[in-house]
């Protein structure tokens, strides 16, 4: 049975955008399902086609670029949209997607709670497509995501590769972390696990991925390629570059970080009360925070 999701998508200054969303609905089973909203920060002179526009269920919510206050204030922006549907996908703006995404990506989560996981999250790294290429350069493996990198001490980036002997498997890969550029859920997730836009980009995977499992919420990574995603930023701005002062909002991003791992009390309200940032060490066989 169709069911609607809210797709959410932040773009920034990226000509990926108009592609992303044609390929977006023209995959989809039941793109008449999905309702859209793009918080599209743009500068004078960047557009899109007037049949992207169009597109059915698609809202664009155009800002100033120089007005943008980073990644996850564009995220909490959209969550703030959320309708009654009952489901919600988290994507970034430079993807493709394979045949039938919504019924498959769907099935899957579905049939995590058809097997008793109670708070089921679909999301993963999807593999490369490099724009402009079309499909011969496109990865092929589904992959899962690991540690990568630590900044004074805390884990900010996380790194992904092919899962081993994927095509033998025949449900999602139990997961200890999620990547924002795709993430399936509830709609309750939305609202138990919001995005905290005082994380300015480098280490809201991991602040997401840990609050989701102390609010309850258990990470799976599709089993299956479900689309691709662009790592190059040759498509697009970062938004550091336009915002010289971007450090400033990193440097308080690392604290909070800090604090939401080591029990500080001014993030007591992000941190779920189901299970432990401790447990959530043990499980992932990774510590969040070392001496520098």
């Amino acid at each position: 049975m169709p069911a609607r999701i809210y797709v959410q998508i932040p773009a920034y200054r990226d000509t990926e955008l108009g592609a992303t969303l044609r390929d977006l609905y023209a995959k989809a089973r039941h793109p008449s399902d999905l309702r859209t909203v793009v918080l599209w920060q743009k500068d004078e002179g960047d557009e899109l086609p007037e049949a992207v526009r169009t597109l059915p269920g698609l809202t664009i919510i155009e800002t100033d670029a120089s007005s943008s206050r980073g990644p996850n204030w564009a995220r909490k922006v959209l969550q703030r949209e959320l309708g009654d549907e009952p489901y919600t996908l988290l994507l970034d703006s430079h993807h493709r997607f394979v045949s039938e995404w919504d019924e498959q990506a769907l099935g899957m989560l579905r049939g995590l709670e058809a097997s008793g996981v109670r708070k089921p999250v679909l999301s993963s790294y999807l593999p490369r497509y490099i724009p402009g290429s079309g499909k011969a350069l496109r990865q092929t493996d589904p992959f899962a995501v690991s540690p990568m990198e630590r900044e004074e001490g805390v884990l900010t980036r996380l790194t992904s590769y092919p899962i081993h002997r994927w095509t033998e498997l025949s449900a999602p890969l139990r997961a200890s972390y999620v990547s924002l550029h795709f993430l399936l859920a509830p709609r309750a997730f939305t609202e138990e696990v919001a995005i905290d836009p005082e994380i300015y980009f480098f280490g809201d995977e991991v602040t997401l991925s840990v609050r989701a499992y102390t609010h309850g919420w258990d990470i799976y990574h599709p089993h299956r390629v479900l689309g691709w995603h662009a790592y190059s930023r040759a498509t697009r701005e970062p938004h550091w570059e336009r915002h010289p002062d971007w450090h400033v909002a990193h440097r308080a991003s690392l604290a909070r970080q800090r604090s939401l791992y080591t029990g500080g009390a001014d993030t007591a309200s992000l941190r779920g009360d189901e299970r432990s940032v401790a447990q959530f060490e043990e499980w992932a066989l990774h510590r969040l925070v070392v001496p520098a």
